[in-house]
């Protein structure tokens, strides 16, 4: 099994880094054919405006359309907004699941924060960072909330696509990650 993550722009190198210490096999994705080689992919946070232009400029939109059919696609923060159904601010977006999502909602960049969260399906509490972190609607009800912040589901997948809010790809804490690569491998 090989993991993708899209390393056109945002903090690609962390979430490589939190697999590659956990001896899990990944590449960089910077060309549309590099998603013929990998299994799943993670699109990581980052400036959600620069990476839809880059992914545009390189013409990655359709093989990506083509890969979330029948491969898993993790976003995290700006790459969640990027897999969203909609945006409040009408940006154009994959739609790769059903949420709209309210960027920087918590708000500018002075204002990201650390708190803890507790993980559903891990049982278990972890500390998550929210910079510049957007807040998530589920627009139906067949979407599964993995975790919550106060009220805000900030952690959701459907059958194939996993989006957070939160980045922990800035933890030691594998719990997210290895959520993502058992969905990879059907476990869950």
């Amino acid at each position: 099994m090989i993991v993708g993550i899209l390393a056109l722009q945002g903090d690609y190198s962390l979430h490589a880094k939190i697999l590659n210490r956990n001896n899990v096999k990944n590449i960089l994705v910077k060309n549309p054919s590099d998603l013929s080689v990998i299994d799943g992919l993670i699109i990581p946070g980052g400036e959600s405006t620069v990476i839809l232009k880059l992914l545009n400029k390189f013409k990655f939109i359709e093989y990506l359309n083509d890969f979330s059919k029948n491969k898993k696609i993790y976003g995290s923060c700006a790459g969640a907004i990027i897999m969203s159904n909609c945006t409040s601010d009408n940006m154009k977006t994959l739609n790769f699941i059903n949420i709209k999502s309210f960027r920087n909602y918590w708000g500018r960049q002075i204002n990201s924060f650390t708190d803890e969260i507790y993980l559903n399906f891990a049982k278990k509490k972890i500390k998550a960072h929210f910079i510049r972190a957007p807040k998530f609607v589920c627009q139906q009800d067949n979407l599964d909330v993995l975790a919550k912040y106060k009220s805000y589901p900030i952690l959701i997948r459907n059958s194939n696509h996993l989006v957070s809010s939160f980045h922990p790809e800035m933890t030691n804490d594998f719990s997210v990650h290895k959520y993502f690569i058992d969905m990879i491998k059907n476990e869950i």
